[in-house]
């Protein structure tokens, strides 16, 4: 009697702790591995394309956008949306909406998330976002953040007549959510202005300023890629001049007010052209990014390179030479992780597809992020990398490629987590 008794009440402890931690840890997702995460709560495939996704720094929650209307109940817009994927239960939540829970009736993505995932940048072309003054453009895209707890979405690239911004698209938030980064046309943006192209600007949210950091010496110079560090201190941008008059690649900092080129030679000299595709890491110290020229490093680029590391503090730049074999060259699309140790990089093998490698810059070594369920990189098509989150052990990949995971018979693009480490 006393002996199944026990049994009794040790079967009800182990169900009760299941109940609370969740499955053993023999079920957890094995170390590295890739999962995709552009499927329905109930793990369903979706039916048209979504992209890779931005996860926050806590690493529960990934952003990312799809054409699917499969992955929630109740979507029949008919246009792309933007989702939240809770990667600890698996829920998948559309965030794309009016303040009221109403669907938009125009194109949406996320471009970036909060550090706790609770807001979220959008990028949308919609008309039912905000109330407009006069009609605009179908194709006019205007900043939204949505906040997921309050469920609120309110647009952050406001101008002085209330009309579209004509945001280019690219965005970041900082990780309190306070301060958003975009690009926008400064003939919207401020009065007096005629100019066309877009300028790199930033709303504090808390007081409902708009500021653009932008190198004013070059006001008619456009800029089209942009990132923040954590804080909301440093902005990084892409700037050109028309007609081909050159660019360059500047870090701002808002607090002083000063600015620092990044594509610099080892000299500290201007470089030949100009870098592109800029990530900064959390603190602005490092600022990885894309440059076609052999000018930045000592006696050139050693090998086929065209991922480059600036160190803003010591004022050196390095190159992100690939340390396999039988390869062509390290191609565009970096992305720096948040403490600035690890950078996610594409490489591309002979008569092969861009596989994404992740270099740990205090090692020197890098491991293959788009592994093939076979093992080995994937061979079918291309993969990019978003960004990484969860104390940089994570990395938010995107591609077509069927490769990646088991099932994937849906033969269009979908999101990915690479569990790093």
């Amino acid at each position: 009697m006393y002996a199944s008794t026990r049994t009794a009440l040790a079967a009800a402890l182990v169900a009760a702790t299941v109940a609370l931690t969740g499955p053993s840890a023999s079920a957890a997702p094995r170390v590295p591995s890739t999962e995709r995460i552009t499927v329905s709560g109930a793990g369903e495939q979706g039916t048209s394309s979504s992209a890779g996704p931005y996860l926050s720094a806590n690493g529960r929650y990934a952003a990312f956008s799809s054409d699917a209307p499969n992955l929630v109940p109740g979507d029949t817009n008919g246009v792309g949306d933007s989702f939240v994927r809770d990667l600890r239960t698996g829920r998948v939540e559309r965030v794309s909406l009016t303040s009221d829970g109403t669907q938009v009736d125009g194109g949406t993505k996320p471009m970036a998330i909060s550090a706790n995932g609770r807001y979220v940048v959008l990028v949308s072309t919609a008309d039912n976002l905000t109330d407009w003054p006069e009609p605009k453009e179908y194709w006019a895209q205007d900043v939204y953040v949505h906040d997921r707890v309050t469920h609120r979405t309110e647009r952050v690239s406001t101008t002085p007549t209330g009309a579209s911004a004509y945001a280019h698209g690219a965005a970041a938030i900082s990780d309190d959510g306070r301060y958003v980064a975009f690009n926008a046309r400064p003939k919207q943006m401020e009065s007096g202005q005629t100019i066309i192209y877009p300028a790199v600007y930033v709303t504090d949210r808390r007081t409902g300023t708009v500021e653009r950091v932008t190198n004013r010496d070059h006001l008619d110079w456009g800029s089209y890629h942009l990132d923040m560090s954590a804080d909301g201190r440093y902005v990084v941008y892409e700037q050109f001049g028309p007609r081909g008059e050159g660019g360059v690649l500047m870090v701002h900092d808002r607090r002083t007010g000063t600015e620092e080129q990044v594509d610099v030679t080892g000299q500290g000299t201007p470089a030949q052209r100009n870098g592109l595709d800029p990530s900064i890491s959390a603190d602005g110290r490092y600022v990885a990014f894309t440059y076609r020229g052999d000018d930045l490093v000592p006696n050139g680029a050693a090998v086929n390179t065209d991922t480059y590391v600036r160190d803003l503090r010591t004022g050196t730049t390095r190159g992100i030479t690939h340390d396999g074999t039988g390869g062509t060259a390290v191609i565009a699309g970096a992305e720096i992780s948040r403490n600035g140790r690890y950078v996610a990089y594409g490489f591309r093998a002979s008569q092969g597809q861009d596989n994404m490698y992740v270099r740990d810059l205090r090692t020197g070594t890098s491991s293959l992020a788009s592994e093939a369920v076979t093992g080995g990189p994937v061979t079918d098509d291309t993969v990019y990398a978003t960004s990484f989150g969860g104390g940089d052990k994570l990395l938010g990949l995107g591609s077509t490629s069927a490769q990646l995971v088991t099932g994937d018979t849906n033969g269009v693009s979908d999101g990915f987590l690479r569990r790093l480490r």
